[in-house]
C-alpha cells in the first residue's frame, strides 16, 4: 500500500487543474489585450465650462430674477445693478458734447471771417499792384517828354509822387495779407474737443449698458448667496454660470495606458446618477502634464493628480478631457462621478 504522501491524482484531476490555469492566463491575457486596446477608467468627473458672473461696473444691486439652480437662456438679465448714476453721467457727457459742438459751430463761424478777411488783402494787394504799375509806365512815359521840355516839370513831379505812393500802398496791401494769413486760426483744437466729448459719451452709455448684466451662454445658476441691496466693485465674482451648450468628462488614465488613447477616439462614458444610460463621446485631449510635489517651479493651473496611495507607489495617472455628444441633461451634474471607455479603430463601429 502506497503511503498517504505518495497518492498520484488521477489523470482527469491533473487536466482539469491544467485547464484551469491554461483559462486563468487566457483569461489575463485577454484582460490586458483588452485593456491595452480599450482602456477604462472609473476615475473621471463630469466638467462643463463655467463663467464666473461679474459686473464691469460697481454699484447698489437693486434686481436679482435669477435664483440658485435657476435654468438661464444666453441674453436673460442676472442682475441689475442701479443705473440712475449712470444715467446722470450720460446726461452730463451730453451736454459737454453739445458745449463742445456749440464751440466748433462758432469756430468755424470766425473762420469764415477770418478766411474772407484773408480774401480782401490779397485783393488789395493786387489792386494796389496794379496801381504801382500803371504808376511805373506813367513815369517812364513822362521822364522823356520832361527832359525835353514837352511837359510841365509839376505834372512829372506829380507822376514821380504817385508812383512812390503806389510802392508805399502796395507794400501796406502785402502787411495787412501777411498779417490776415497769420491771423487764421484752426478748428483742429475744437474738433479734438468735441471728439474727447463724443469718447466720453460712448464711454458713460457703454457703463449704463453694463449695468444690466446678462448671460452670455445657456446654463444653471450655482453659488449664488447674495441678495438685492448688495454693493459691488467692478469684476467681482457673485455667482457662477455653469455653462450647459456642452459638456465634458476628463478621465484620469495611468501613464501605462497613454499609448492607447488618441485625440479623436470614440467613448462611452456612464453617469453614476445613472450608469444604464451610456452617453456617448470623443477625446477632445490628452494632458500634457501633472502637478508633481517633487517639481515646485510648475504653474500651479496645471492639475494634480495623487501619485501614491498610503506607501503603494502607483503608475502616474493623467487627464484626458472628453467632449460628450448630445448627453442626456439630467445626468449632467459638474463634479458628478463618472465611468469611461475608450475605443478606436474598428471598435468604434
Amino acid at each position: 500500500m502506497r503511503a498517504a504522501g505518495n497518492v498520484r491524482r488521477p489523470l482527469w484531476a491533473r487536466l482539469i487543474s491544467l485547464a484551469i490555469i491554461a483559462a486563468a492566463i487566457l483569461f489575463g491575457l485577454r484582460v490586458m489585450h483588452t485593456n491595452s486596446v480599450m482602456p477604462s477608467t472609473d476615475d473621471a468627473t463630469i466638467d462643463a465650462d463655467v463663467v464666473h458672473v461679474a459686473s464691469v461696473v460697481g454699484g447698489r444691486i437693486v434686481d436679482i430674477p435669477v435664483t440658485e439652480n435657476m435654468h438661464v437662456g444666453k441674453g436673460d438679465l442676472l442682475f441689475q445693478i442701479d443705473p440712475v448714476p449712470y444715467r446722470l453721467t450720460v446726461a452730463q457727457t451730453q451736454a459737454d458734447l453739445s458745449v463742445a459742438e456749440a464751440a466748433l459751430f462758432t469756430q468755424r463761424r470766425v473762420l469764415s471771417t477770418q478766411r474772407s478777411t484773408a480774401t480782401v488783402s490779397a485783393d488789395e494787394v493786387q489792386r494796389a499792384s496794379a496801381n504801382l504799375a500803371l504808376a511805373q509806365r506813367t513815369v517812364q512815359r513822362l521822364q522823356p517828354l520832361a527832359s525835353k521840355g514837352y511837359v510841365p516839370e509839376q505834372q512829372f513831379d506829380q507822376a514821380q509822387t504817385a508812383q512812390h505812393d503806389a510802392v508805399t500802398s502796395v507794400e501796406q496791401a502785402r502787411e495787412r495779407q501777411t498779417a490776415a494769413v497769420q491771423a487764421i486760426d484752426t478748428e483742429a483744437g475744437a474738433e479734438a474737443t468735441v471728439r474727447a466729448r463724443q469718447a466720453a459719451l460712448d464711454i458713460a452709455q457703454r457703463a449704463l449698458s453694463d449695468t444690466a448684466v446678462r448671460a452670455t451662454h445657456d446654463g444653471r445658476i450655482v453659488g449664488l448667496t447674495v441678495l438685492t441691496g448688495e454693493i459691488v466693485a467692478p469684476a467681482q465674482t457673485l455667482f457662477t454660470l455653469v455653462n450647459d451648450d456642452e459638456w465634458f468628462v476628463v478621465a484620469n488614465f495611468r501613464e501605462i495606458d497613454l499609448h492607447a488613447i488618441k485625440v479623436g477616439d470614440c467613448v462611452t462614458a456612464f453617469s453614476m446618477i445613472d450608469r444604464a444610460r451610456p452617453v456617448k463621446g470623443t477625446v477632445q485631449g490628452i494632458g500634457a502634464g501633472v502637478l508633481d510635489t517633487d517639481r515646485i517651479n510648475l504653474p500651479r493651473s496645471v492639475p494634480y493628480v495623487e501619485r501614491s496611495l498610503n506607501w503603494v507607489r502607483v503608475a502616474q495617472r493623467f487627464p484626458v478631457r472628453i467632449r460628450l455628444e448630445n448627453p442626456p441633461q439630467e445626468l449632467m451634474r459638474l463634479g458628478a462621478t463618472a465611468v469611461v471607455e475608450i475605443k478606436h479603430g474598428d471598435a468604434c463601429r
